[in-house]
């Protein structure tokens, strides 16, 4: 088991993860696989879900969702689903908020998983069904899952490839999985952006001692298109901050460039990176991606990312055009 799990990289291709499927490793061998399906959809009153729904993760995944029949209805063989939004809460300033860990484990154990054992992600959709599966990654680096690694190409590829699919949900028994609060370890708060040094000078206005990478898709960041901000925030991106899609990391066939060609985008240097986009999801794949390329990187994911922002302090956005809005 501890060679099995250890020669699987932190991105791995559908030939490798059929061969674990084909093997019955999945849910036998010490090996998760986790289907991270899901359709954005306004979120819920952050009030009302706090006093109804907080930490409720069996209400939760008896609600059902489009993203759970999805999953149902087509899924490699032997996965679960992981909901992000299920995963996550909404608070009042973000929409991906992370639990206590000790409350995001319940989670985790609901999936079947137990302590110790390596856990595959894949999606569907967007930058290669990689987006939110991605999000799912950096969520569990969070919480201490050093074990892990993210399909590329996600199911599509898997399908292209007319590998089998299964259309009856699996459910296992609970697991033991614990989790480690190691979210200050991959993520940064807006209050640690906006922490002034003895100078008076902010985190985030120190672009020579950090890359901040903006995930977003690139007109956005130029603001050639709608940036998905509100209309009174003035422009549509923070001063010092560098554009480096997540979407560009996918090649047309929908898998990853390869590193050399993602390591062109990363601005040199071997200062800390920060990651941010609107809701804090391609920045999450974007930093899973480039630290599981270099390791040296340390990335940091802003979860709350320009939607905090707006609502916090809108006049930070300030570079780049007028904000568009359609």
């Amino acid at each position: 088991l501890q060679k099995m799990t250890s020669a699987l990289k932190k991105i791995i291709d559908a030939k490798t993860l059929r061969s674990l499927v084909s093997s019955g490793a999945i849910n036998k061998e010490g090996i998760r696989l986790f289907d991270c399906t899901f359709f954005p959809t306004q979120p819920p009153d952050y009030r009302l879900f706090r006093e109804e729904s907080y930490g409720k993760f069996p209400d939760l995944v008896a609600a059902g969702s489009r993203a759970y029949t999805t999953y149902a209805s087509s899924h490699i063989p032997g996965a679960v689903h992981c909901n992000p939004g299920i995963a996550t809460f909404p608070s009042r300033f973000v929409r991906f908020n992370y639990y206590p860990a000790d409350i995001f484990e319940q989670y985790i154990q609901l999936l079947g998983v137990h302590k110790d054992e390596h856990i595959i992600v894949y999606g569907r959709g967007p930058q290669g069904g990689m987006l939110f599966a991605g999000k799912i990654a950096w969520i569990l680096k969070s919480y201490g899952q050093d074990k892990l690694s993210l399909l590329d190409g996600g199911i599509e590829y898997w399908s292209k490839n007319k590998f089998e699919l299964c259309n009856q949900p699996v459910q296992l028994p609970k697991g033991n999985w614990s989790a480690v609060d190691r979210i200050s370890d991959f993520n940064i708060t807006f209050d640690e952006l906006e922490e002034k040094d003895a100078d008076g000078k902010e985190f985030i206005e120190k672009i020579d001692q950090t890359r901040f990478l903006d995930a977003r898709v690139r007109g956005q960041f130029e603001g050639t298109e709608d940036s998905g901000l509100d209309p009174y925030v003035p422009a549509t991106h923070i001063p010092g901050f560098t554009s480096m899609p997540s979407a560009e990391l996918v090649n047309r066939e929908g898998l990853l460039k390869s590193e050399s060609e993602i390591k062109k985008g990363i601005p040199p240097g071997d200062s800390p990176i920060v990651t941010i986009c609107n809701l804090g999801v391609q920045a999450s794949l974007l930093s899973y991606v480039i630290q599981s390329i270099d390791s040296t990187t340390r990335p940091k994911v802003y979860p709350g990312s320009l939607k905090e922002m707006e609502k916090r302090d809108p006049k930070k956005i300030s570079a780049g055009k007028k904000n568009i809005i359609q």
